[in-house]
């Protein structure tokens, strides 16, 4: 049957001519009515209109008329008798253009239907083409997915072997190198400069002995004890351990993290490892050398490296500690000079052979002291004592005596040979002679911490004698206080702060436990700032908005890191929380204002402005207590500060004839 059909649709114009040839003939000859049945003409054209086209069905219209009329002209009077002439051609007529014309327009349709199923095909076939192009695709993703997942464990793989190398190599370095320039070197950021740094030396006296008299497990057990001590204070003071040398230590501050205030962390890190030998090691003397200057840092060695350091200050710090006296710490000029403002310093006078102290020359020195107390302008007496102090080798000092003689008593001739003298032999007598050194060089010993309440420019007699006290008892985290208050060259501002917002707590009338909370905080307030690079911290140029938002966010570090210290009260955190805040809400981090601050942290935002105008800072002197009010009462005008908090302020700095409350507590870390 499909082949049949098959066979008319592919000839099916010689069918069409055919069936129109035969039912012309057969109509003509055999049909008696064929005006009726020139309709049935129709069909085959309509026919050949739907599958030949409109060319075709109007060709085959036009044949099939033109053989009617023929067969129509040929035998007029038999076939067509019942019409007459005039009719039969109007019919005939009117029926060839409609045949043609339904032709014309079949085949117009069937044209515009083959178009569409012409697009139908092609769409057909465009989806077809899709249908094959999304199961290759999904094909090529489930195998591209599976690539992919492969290739991500395969790079998981090698990312953990890396990291698994990386932490074994860094390990590595960290045992044997300080880990700060570890990293550095790893990130490729280790350069070798020109840089102003501090170099500490120290020893313990008389180790060799000790190790010699006992056996090697108890000398290396002891000596780890002592050097794993002596590490927590060097790098609690930001320091970088360059070597051990047997028992002693070389050790850079401001290299290779670049510290500003590199000299004050030096000094502060050899009194601490004084202090804690002293606590630990007792039975062992440890001398300290610091000197200061311009050094070449960077890596040495050629197959085995280490970051050390090379010039004048690491040799002079090791000729200092060779001459320093065992529990001291000895520092060069440049150090003296940087660091005099935050510790009690004493020069070091010249010595032949062995440093020991003249016990006879001190004792004459004391009892004439003694005796120039009750009677100060005794001329006999002062040249005396400045003969004293000459034979004891300290000419400055014998320099002010004599000076001090002669305002007395101008012609007194002993007392001038004597000044001159004094005055020729100071560089020899208080200069010490260095080997390296051509020239003689000052040493001076660091003796402790200034107490920053002793500044009377920043705190009044008659206040320190009224709350002086209250420090008795501290028991604080104070080396880490330090080491935070060290970086940003600020030594004391922790302790200033916390008496003065104790005083205005007493003062206001706040509760025992408010007052003792609010002296911790000042102690501690700042300890949130290890957050801010020191780069940061050290900036004279404007902060970006990444920078300020590090700064803003130190009041909250702080308060998380005194609950990591073991401080769990919600006051003492809101107090340090907040005393960032001003009292017209333009401080950080919550932009509080008013009556919102807890009264703590105003009085804190008051201390802590107080003793920075009051202080040092960046090479500007700081300001007489009184101006540094005046300075305060403008900035209170403005909205700054609650004016009830100053208030107290001004009255505490003046003379008070009757003492605020004074209560006594033990702080326990």
């Amino acid at each position: 049957m499909e082949k049949i059909k098959r066979y008319v649709f592919d000839h099916f114009e010689s069918h069409f001519i055919f069936t129109i040839l035969i039912s012309v003939i057969l109509i003509n000859f055999f049909v008696y009515s064929k005006i009726a049945f020139l309709n049935f003409y129709y069909l085959p054209v309509m026919l050949a209109g739907y599958y030949l086209g409109r060319r075709t069905a109007v060709l085959g219209a036009f044949l099939t008329v033109l053989l009617v009329w023929v067969f129509v002209l040929a035998d007029l009077d038999n076939y067509y008798a019942q019409e007459k002439s005039f009719h039969l051609y109007f019919h005939l007529t009117v029926w060839a253009g409609f045949l043609i014309l339904a032709g014309w327009i079949i085949g117009g349709l069937k044209e515009k239907l083959r178009f569409t199923d012409q697009l139908q095909e092609e769409l057909a076939q465009e989806k077809q083409l899709l249908d094959i192009t999304n199961k290759r695709l999904n094909e090529y993703s489930t195998q591209l997915e599976e690539k992919v997942s492969e290739r991500t464990q395969e790079m998981e793989r090698s990312h953990g072997n890396v990291e698994s190398l990386k932490t074994r190599v860094e390990d590595a370095l960290f045992s044997v190198m300080d880990s700060k320039v570890a990293r550095l070197m790893i990130e490729g950021k280790l350069r070798n400069e020109k840089r102003r740094i501090s170099v500490l030396f120290s020893d313990l006296k008389d180790f060799t002995v000790y190790s010699e008299q006992n056996p090697p497990e108890q000398v290396i057990n002891e000596l780890n004890s002592y050097l794993g001590e002596m590490e927590d204070c060097i790098t609690q003071f930001y320091g970088h351990i360059d070597k051990y040398i047997g028992d002693g230590i070389m050790v850079e501050f401001g290299a290779p993290i670049k510290y500003k205030n590199h000299a004050v962390l030096a000094v502060l890190a050899g009194l601490t490892m004084q202090e804690r030998v002293k606590q630990t090691h007792a039975h062992w003397k440890m001398r300290v050398g610091i000197a200061t200057g311009v050094s070449v840092v960077g890596l040495l060695g050629s197959k085995r490296k280490s970051y050390s350091c090379i010039g004048n200050a690491a040799n002079l710090a090791a000729r200092l500690e060779e001459l320093c006296e065992p529990g001291g710490v000895y520092i060069d000029h440049n150090t003296y000079m940087i660091v005099q403002q935050f510790f009690h310093i004493s020069r070091v006078r010249s010595v032949y052979g062995k440093r020991e102290t003249d016990q006879i020359a001190e004792a004459e020195i004391q009892s004439l002291e003694n005796l120039l107390n009750r009677n100060p302008n005794d001329v006999q007496m002062l040249y005396a004592l400045g003969q004293a102090f000459f034979k004891k080798r300290a000419a400055s000092a014998a320099m002010e005596v004599f000076q001090k003689l002669l305002k007395i008593n101008p012609n007194h001739i002993e007392a001038r040979e004597a000044y001159a003298e004094a005055v020729s032999k100071r560089d020899e007598y208080e200069k010490i002679a260095v080997r390296g050194k051509k020239e003689r060089i000052s040493i001076y010993r660091v003796i402790g911490l200034k107490d920053p309440l002793m500044d009377r420019n920043k705190i009044p007699r008659y206040f320190f004698d009224k709350y002086a006290s209250v420090t008795a008892n501290i028991k604080l985290p104070l080396e880490l206080i330090h080491a935070s208050e060290a970086v940003d060259g600020t030594l004391g501002h922790g302790k200033t702060v916390a008496l003065l917002s104790y005083a205005l707590a007493d003062n206001l009338g706040l509760s025992h436990r408010e007052k003792e909370e609010l002296f911790i905080a000042g102690y501690l307030h700042d300890l949130g700032k290890v957050i801010i690079p020191h780069e940061i911290r050290d900036a004279d140029r404007p902060l970006s908005k990444y920078e300020q938002a590090l700064v803003y966010q130190h009041p909250v570090e702080t308060s998380r890191m005194i609950k990591q210290l073991g401080y769990s009260s919600e006051i003492l955190h809101n107090y340090v929380k907040s005393h960032h805040e001003y009292y017209d809400g333009s401080g950080y981090p919550d932009k509080l204002k008013g009556e919102q601050i807890p009264l703590g942290s105003r009085i804190l935002s008051l201390a802590n402005d107080f003793d920075a105008l009051t202080s040092n800072r960046k090479n500007q002197a700081g300001l007489n207590y009184q101006i540094a009010i005046k300075e305060l009462q403008k900035k209170t005008k403005a909205g700054k500060y609650d004016p009830q908090c100053l208030a107290a302020l001004v009255q505490l700095l003046n003379l008070q004839t009757t003492p605020p409350r004074l209560s006594t507590f033990s702080l326990k870390t």
